[in-house]
């Protein structure tokens, strides 16, 4: 890989997009990287959590925009397929059984928007502006700005960014609930840690079935959520996972009822 640096930091996955020239736009080549380093990650049975962030001042600008105008007058299936290739990757890292936190450096715009959308969990640096953008270049969303937007922020909120390509500063997304926390820039990694670290202190299985239902549970009608949250608890009641947190629930508690 070589616009996608993937590290470790103990059971925490660190992906950072690493074309600063460009402000980390999207390309052919770093979404093959992104891809590859989701792959590594798979096959890393002790990684737990992701961390996803970039290099330079901005996360991610989104697509190069260059590349795309260059391919209008040519086959535009190949613009098809970048969006595409893009959007599967944004919902791959959404439902990633492990916890995904996005720490944003810096501007978070368009595809780089999509992808912050993705994340479960958001922190940003001061000064970051987000946004969707897309309508500022005559585009539209298509790695599921759209959708996501609307489940994620107020929808007056959402749709007045969709309709503007207006970008606000992290301070206001951290208002409207997308932001968890916003910190001075040198500190945003390890604030991204730190929250991290948080979820890769429970069960692996619980945090992947929390996540799986829940990312379920918004396309379906709220009886068939129910259903299957309670289908899934019913199978969970199998797992030793279940047994060991309460035993060790039971051995804390001892003590103090002593």
């Amino acid at each position: 890989m070589t616009l996608v640096d993937l590290s470790f930091r103990d059971s925490i996955a660190i992906v950072r997009l690493d074309r600063p020239d460009r402000l980390n736009a999207l390309s052919d080549e770093l979404l093959a990287d992104f891809e590859t380093a989701l792959d590594r990650i798979d096959t890393e049975s002790s990684c737990r959590a992701i961390v996803v962030t970039g290099s330079g001042r901005a996360f991610c600008v989104g697509a190069d925009l260059p590349e795309v105008l260059s391919r209008l007058d040519g086959d535009r299936e190949t613009i098809l397929a970048f969006v595409r290739r893009a959007g599967n990757a944004f919902s791959r890292l959404e439902n990633s059984p492990r916890p995904v936190v996005a720490a944003v450096n810096g501007h978070a715009v368009a595809g780089g928007f999509e992808l912050v959308l993705a994340a479960d969990v958001v922190v940003a640096a001061e000064g970051a502006l987000l946004g969707d953008g897309h309508v500022r270049y005559g585009m539209l969303p298509g790695g599921g700005g759209a959708v996501r937007i609307e489940r994620k922020l107020p929808p007056n909120v959402a749709r007045r960014l969709l309709l503007t390509g207006d970008l606000e500063p992290a301070e206001r997304f951290r208002d409207w609930g997308l932001i968890e926390e916003v910190v001075p820039a040198p500190h945003l990694l390890d604030a991204a840690l730190a929250l991290a670290r948080r979820f890769t202190a429970h069960s692996a299985l619980a945090l992947a079935e929390v996540k799986r239902v829940a990312n379920a549970a918004r396309d379906l009608p709220t009886a068939d959520a129910l259903a299957l949250e309670f289908k899934t608890f019913a199978a969970y009641l199998e797992s030793p996972d279940l047994r060991e947190g309460l035993t060790a629930f039971r051995e804390r508690k001892r003590p103090a009822e002593d």
